[in-house]
């Protein structure tokens, strides 16, 4: 079952990397662009979390837009030649205590919305959601001063299932995710949605993402899944990438799986290779600095090592139980042997 796994993701990575065009690193990290070592290697994809795509530091009062914050992460990534992973937040103080919804404990500190439910108003959502695309996609109408490299990767929200970071029910999420995909989708042909990070594959998860991957299938281009280590230091050492698409052919999902929060509690890079072998096409880091159980100094130095000597390739494979092979686009191949 497993080796018919494997075989289905490089299949439809190979009809996906046709479709799209890809960054052509396969790494990248979690960035805070306030923490000086936690803004992402050069060339790299960046996932800045929570990021400056949150409908309450964008729009604080009713069409009034201010997009300063934004706008550095954008200029920083653009030279440094990083891709962009924005994670839309549909959260606004303002617009959710128009119609009194409950207030929460923000999961991000001051800096974030006070309230994580469904918006009031669809219609208030869409008019940000416009604004915040229009002026990233690039198509020299109302873009951002300077912007050279627009943003095409767009997540929709976060870890849904949790309560921490939406208070509502997996219909009202349901509703979003599909409202949004097809209001960028409309605005930008090239862009590509990212599927909300499914925070692991516990039951929990399992039952939530169940239920609603059948109802949002037709409305995201790359699935996604997140590994946060347990408080007790468990793993799970593919990541949870077989278990995860395992669940997408159940649902009958051909999609291809990025790993968009990765935290290990053993050998990174050996951890990396099984969740590569099981299908992901990306991983991205927690980072350096991310809250949580921290990588060891000797597992960070070996996995920049693996990084800067093997990124950029195009498929591998095990050669034995030891070593696996990387092949490149030219045609060249690199051997690692896995410790």
């Amino acid at each position: 079952m497993k080796n018919k796994i494997i075989f289905f993701n490089i299949l439809i990575f190979l009809i996906f990397s046709l479709k799209f065009s890809y960054a052509e690193s396969r790494f990248g990290e979690l960035t805070e662009m306030r923490d000086e070592r936690m803004r992402g290697k050069d060339g790299q994809w960046v996932r800045p979390h929570p990021g400056p795509f949150v409908w309450n530091k964008i729009e604080r009062k009713q069409g009034i837009f201010s997009w300063d914050e934004a706008d550095a992460q954008v200029v920083y990534a653009q030279e440094h030649n990083q891709t962009i992973i924005a994670t839309i937040w549909p959260y606004s103080n303002w617009e959710q205590k128009s119609c009194k919804r409950k207030k929460t404990r923000s999961p991000f500190g001051k800096h974030f919305s006070k309230y994580l439910s469904k918006p009031c108003s669809m219609d208030n959502y869409k008019n940000f959601l416009l604004a915040l695309v229009d002026r990233y996609d690039g198509d020299g109408n109302n873009d951002m001063q300077g912007l050279t490299k627009p943003i095409i990767y767009w997540e929709i929200m976060n870890e849904p299932e949790f309560k921490m970071f939406f208070k509502g029910k997996k219909d009202e999420f349901i509703e979003i995710f599909n409202f949004s995909s097809k209001i960028i989708k409309d605005k930008q042909k090239d862009s590509i949605i990212v599927m909300a990070g499914a925070a692991g594959m516990f039951p929990e998860n399992e039952k939530f993402w169940k239920y609603a991957l059948p109802k949002i299938k037709d409305n995201f281009d790359i699935a996604n899944i997140h590994h946060i280590s347990t408080p007790d230091g468990k793993c799970d050492k593919e990541f949870w990438v077989d278990e995860f698409a395992s669940l997408l052919m159940t649902v009958n999902i051909n999609k291809p799986i990025w790993v968009t929060e990765a935290m290990t509690c053993g050998p990174p890079v050996k951890a990396y290779i099984n969740a590569f072998l099981n299908g992901a096409e990306v991983i991205v880091d927690v980072g350096i600095n991310a809250p949580g159980k921290k990588m060891s100094k000797k597992g960070r130095k070996n996995l920049n090592e693996f990084i800067s000597n093997y990124d950029g390739f195009s498929s591998l494979r095990r050669v034995s139980k030891t070593e696996v092979e990387f092949q490149y686009k030219d045609g060249s191949k690199k051997t690692l042997q896995i410790k």
